[in-house]
């Protein structure tokens, strides 16, 4: 595969991953939020709360404060799944992929086959590496990477990076010193100007 799909392979497979730490938050949100509904029925009944507002005067800073200050919006896990998933139904339909439900899967499924142009392609994983900076940055997750041996034959830096998600068969391992193909460099397989790339069974202990 070129190296368009390679990222764009590597950062799906980093969402996928970023949306089941997602799933298991809104989950567990959820419960808590039903739980503390329940448990905060009594109080919400409460005259104190239908009469606070309405006894307090100009002068009075609680009536003030309550009048004036709208409520905090807090956006909850399930509501950034959703946005998330949103934008990853728009990128599905926006290369065709096939329907299914799922429009991670959707990706994923078309990704081996997909042939449009080079360019389409780089914009595919750039609109990818995007979703999963967004959605680790949610959960304050580091690239799901981890440093192995070897340096880069075009920067020569000890700077090579394994994915640690994903189906074995579809890993790879890139130069992170933001390493780029050039037309004279000896990478092979490599695409102008797009950051070193390789399958994971290319790389054995070095660079490919």
């Amino acid at each position: 595969m070129s190296p368009h799909h390679l990222h764009a392979t590597a950062a799906a497979w980093s969402i996928h991953t970023a949306r089941q730490h997602l799933a298991e938050l809104a989950t567990a949100e959820a419960r808590q939020r039903g739980d503390t509904l329940t448990a905060a029925a009594p109080i919400l009944r409460s005259p104190i709360h239908g009469t606070i507002h309405p006894i307090g005067g100009h002068a009075d800073p609680v009536a003030t404060l309550t009048a004036n200050r709208p409520p905090p919006h807090t956006q909850t896990w399930a509501q950034r799944t959703r946005r998330l998933d949103g934008r990853l139904t728009w990128l599905a339909d926006t290369y065709r992929a096939p329907s299914r439900r799922d429009p991670l899967e959707r990706i994923l499924t078309a990704l081996p086959a997909l042939t449009p142009s080079p360019r389409a392609l780089g914009l595919l994983a750039l609109h990818l590496a995007d979703e999963d900076e967004l959605a680790r940055g949610w959960l304050n997750h580091p690239p799901y990477r981890q440093r192995i041996p070897g340096e880069c034959p075009s920067c020569r830096r000890r700077s090579l990076e394994a994915a640690t998600v994903g189906p074995a068969a579809t890993r790879t391992v890139m130069c992170v010193a933001d390493c780029r193909h050039t037309p004279d460099c000896r990478c092979p397989g490599g695409a102008e100007g797009v950051r070193h790339i390789w399958p994971i069974g290319a790389v054995t202990g070095r660079a490919p």
